[in-house]
């Protein structure tokens, strides 16, 4: 769902929303009402305190509140077959659209609707939210319902429950019906003409760039062939993405969030940004020239021809699901365009640890307020949302993965097997990341960008531009703690007042 909400936006017509950082909760003085309040059926850290949630009653009515982006995208995902299959449970959505915009701190806003609206299920954005909400006690833990139900979870692609787990303490505190998953896309017309052996699953980075330096470099940049394109709406940024993307398979932090550090002069960071420079000097990898203004009006198709791997104009890219879709769409509405004839692979991965991949993550987690007004029926509509029947509807016409992969097998004659074929990284990846204030990742990037450059442009050497980033990182780190401090004790002074 976030890619579709990203595509949107691409339109102008919603905010994007990415992965964000765990989200700021209630203080100690809070948690400890919330411990002295523990619900029927459930207790306040999220645990069920008896072996069953009582089942409703043939005719007993419910109402209970979801706390979710939009009113209508939940009910056309979700909330009209619920409420056909259960009519005596009525549902209100709580939107989430409010959080968002300029001047307004959405983790702090996330906080004021929870704790004002109270919903009963809970739509959590990312892992690091999920296991916040669970260790405070604001969340039911769905093990023993889910035993007590027999509800079937084995057939939720595993390492989605390991993850969700893996966040939870070893316990489940939410449930996911769709993750996201990169891959490599490949052209398979392009490798056959210029004889290029085709990719692989799990490849290095390495390895996919020297493939992709095997394509010729010759032409105009607005018609040429280039070897590999991805990230063509990141502009000067370009760089920045490649060596993030490396740098996260390779499992490289920039910031130890425990010492408040900067880790950037090591030898991994150093062999990372030695690949992302040499593959911008090479000429094999797109480079979008300017980046076009995301809210700047142009249609469908111009959307569509702006992307080089739909205008067959790379051999490869990364992307996630929802680029099949749009690969079709290409057909119907390019029609002065040969299709692109292509084929998936896995990412690339680090070779010491060939099965895993920084690039998966869960698009929305649904769970349980622990104290819901009406548990039973809470759970009903987060199980149903997860259940058989609903992943069997929604197959037919999502663009997103669904964490149920028995429905997942293929789409237009091509196998998803390399969406599914990496486990996740380990949660240790960005454990106590939400610690890092954000100012600080906002000030870095341009930090990075320049310094790539600099090496491209022969004015530093990889070292020299290490030291740099290292020095200059941990500057904008201490400012941005700073910064942080200072806006929060301002906040609590016009509290106070």
């Amino acid at each position: 769902m976030a890619r579709k909400l990203f595509q949107l936006q691409a339109f102008g017509c919603i905010r994007p929303l990415y992965k964000s950082a765990a989200t700021a909760l209630m203080s100690a003085l809070l948690l400890s009402a919330c411990s002295a309040a523990a619900p029927a059926g459930g207790t306040a850290s999220g645990q069920s305190s008896g072996p069953a949630l009582k089942e409703m009653g043939k005719d007993e009515k419910a109402t209970i509140k979801v706390m979710y982006h939009d009113k209508n995208f939940f009910f056309q995902e979700y909330g009209n077959m619920f409420s056909a299959k259960f009519p005596n449970i009525d549902v209100e959505v709580v939107s989430m659209q409010g959080m968002y915009g300029e001047g307004k701190d959405y983790k702090k806003e996330y906080q004021k609707l929870f704790d004002t609206e109270k919903p009963d299920v809970i739509f959590v954005q990312d892992l690091n939210q999920l296991e916040k909400l669970g260790a405070e006690g604001r969340l039911l833990a769905l093990d023993d319902v889910i035993k007590q139900d027999k509800f079937d979870i084995d057939q939720i692609h595993p390492p989605v429950i390991e993850l969700l787990k893996a966040h939870g303490d070893g316990k489940l505190y939410g449930l996911t019906p769709e993750y996201y998953s990169n891959v490599i896309y490949y052209n398979k017309d392009l490798f056959e003409k210029y004889g290029v052996p085709l990719p692989t699953n799990k490849m290095s980075w390495e390895d996919l760039l020297q493939t992709a330096k095997r394509f010729p470099t010759d032409g105009k940049p607005e018609e040429r062939v280039y070897g590999f394109a991805a990230y063509n709406y990141g502009g000067k940024e370009v760089g920045y993405m490649y060596l993030s993307s490396m740098a996260a398979t390779l499992g490289l932090r920039s910031v130890d969030p425990e010492r408040m550090s900067v880790t950037m002069e090591t030898d991994g960071w150093k062999r990372a940004l030695q690949t992302t420079v040499d593959a911008l000097k090479s000429g094999a990898v797109y480079v979008p020239q300017e980046e076009a203004p995301m809210n700047q009006p142009r249609s469908y198709e111009d959307y569509l021809k702006s992307n080089p791997f739909i205008a067959g104009r790379a051999a490869m890219t990364m992307d996630g699901s929802y680029l099949m879709q749009n690969l079709e769409r290409a057909k119907e509405v390019i029609k002065d365009m040969k299709p692109v004839n292509w084929d998936v692979v896995t990412m690339p991965v680090d070779p010491n640890n060939p099965d895993v991949s920084n690039e998966l993550s869960l698009n929305g987690i649904f769970a349980v307020n622990a104290q819901a007004s009406n548990l039973r029926a809470a759970w009903e509509l987060v199980k149903y949302i997860n259940s058989d029947e609903m992943a069997r509807v929604r197959s037919k016409s999502t663009e997103s993965l669904l964490t149920r992969k028995a429905y997942m097998k293929e789409r237009d004659g091509h196998s998803l097997e390399p969406f599914y074929m990496l486990k996740p990284a380990s949660a240790s990846y960005y454990k106590d990341f939400e610690k890092v204030p954000v100012g600080f990742f906002m000030a870095f990037r341009p930090i990075m960008n320049t310094e790539i450059q600099a090496i491209v442009d022969g004015k530093k050497t990889v070292d020299e531009a290490l030291k740099s980033m290292q020095e200059q990182g941990q500057a904008a780190l201490t400012k941005a703690k700073t910064d942080q401090a200072a806006a929060e004790e301002k906040e609590n002074s016009a509290a106070a007042k």
